[in-house]
């Protein structure tokens, strides 16, 4: 089968991946020119790590790992600082989304620039017409283009329907080593404001994130000059440090600027297009779990369309098997962004030990034999 898969984040590129290895042919188109840049630290855990093992990867992605420590997020208040817990590897998003293209390119046709600009469904087949390439059939139509998905859109109706804005923004971007943290994170905290900065693997440059709190904004998701105007106002008049970031954040090459929100659907497919990662179920940055859900469900969703029978059962089974890791995972994103972004107690029903340990789903095996042979040290270890 011809399946074309959108977006090159971690959902897109390592259900590619598995598709390749279960005998299918994808087709990968990305709008922007590469593989995105920039991103912060994203947390892996649990069965996601399995998945990198029987991938074969767990190795390279070890020798990635920033090796951080608990966040400590400390504030102007008397109340203790709330600790956010690392992930069991921590590894910047675009290493990670790195590594499983390069795994990935010499086997599977990327299209790099382009985007969907219609879908045109059939009882065999979906026909896609692109912004710039030509038309072009295919069996089956993934969507992993993010929180902001054209495939979304166009096989399930606007975006307004699906995304829920829980009041937070957050700029993304690199600064020089001088200003990252040491092994262990450092975060700060004021009402309504929260800043991070880590240091990445060589010390050479370090990763800056802001967050504010905020209602729905209103601009241009490619002017990266605007989103600069928009965070500096925010933080207009904070401290020594903030003022640092600020002024490494004009002209960032890796600027990422994004709401923090989550994606809800009854339904993540339609006929023969189906969505996984953030374009279907976005648990936001606060649950600490959007790569090892991307990781997992491109995993399962390839393993059910090899198990045999039709598509429709296959997505069926996917969903199944991953709607109630994603549920749990989302009430995490909601109730981590009212504590750690903004500053509120946690509302009833919020265990920071259940916070703190993965909800796990059993990974079945597709494919007997088809893992790596021989467990990594570390992951030997654990």
């Amino acid at each position: 089968m011809d399946v074309l898969v959108c977006g090159t984040g971690v959902a897109g590129v390592a259900l590619a991946y598995w598709l390749r290895h279960h005998g299918f042919t994808p087709t990968v188109v990305e709008r922007a020119p590469r593989v995105r840049p920039g991103g912060y630290a994203t947390g892996l855990r649990g069965e996601a790590l399995d998945v990198l093992d029987r991938m074969a990867l767990l190795e390279q992605a070890e020798a990635l790992s920033l090796r951080l420590g608990d966040t400590a997020m400390a504030d102007d208040y008397a109340a203790p600082p709330v600790t956010i817990c690392a992930g069991d590897l921590e590894i910047l998003r675009d290493d990670l989304a790195g590594l499983l293209y390069q795994a990935t390119r010499r086997e599977v046709e990327y299209v790099f620039g382009d985007s969907i600009a219609t879908l045109e469904q059939s009882a065999d087949d979906v026909r896609v017409t692109f912004d710039r390439g030509r038309p072009r059939r295919f069996d089956l139509v993934a969507g992993a283009d993010g929180l902001h998905s054209r495939t979304r859109s166009l096989a399930f109706g606007p975006h307004e329907r699906f995304v829920r804005h829980l009041g937070v923004y957050t700029a993304v971007f690199s600064v020089p080593g001088r200003l990252g943290a040491e092994d262990d994170g450092r975060g700060y905290r004021v009402p309504g404001k929260a800043a991070g900065v880590l240091s990445t693997r060589d010390g050479a440059r370090a990763r800056a994130a802001l967050h504010f709190a905020s209602g729905p904004l209103a601009y241009d998701r490619d002017d990266a000059r605007q989103h600069e105007r928009i965070v500096a106002e925010r933080f207009a008049g904070e401290g020594l440090l903030i003022r640092r970031l600020l002024e490494e954040m004009r002209g960032a090459e890796d600027l990422f600027f994004e709401a923090n929100a989550q994606v809800e659907m009854d339904r993540w497919f339609s006929g023969r297009v189906v969505l996984l990662g953030d374009a279907a179920y976005c648990a936001a940055p606060a649950s600490g779990r959007g790569a090892s859900q991307a990781l997992i469900a491109a995993y399962i969703l390839a393993g059910e369309l090899a198990a045999g029978g039709d598509h429709a059962q296959a997505f069926a089974s996917y969903e199944r098997e991953m709607r109630g890791f994603v549920d749990e995972h989302q009430h995490l994103g909601r109730e981590g962004t009212d504590q750690f972004f903004l500053g509120t107690p946690p509302q009833e029903g919020f265990d920071r030990t259940t916070a703190a340990r993965p909800h796990l789903v059993r990974l079945k095996d597709y494919a007997p034999g088809f893992a790596a042979e021989r467990p990594s040290p570390g992951r030997a270890a654990r």
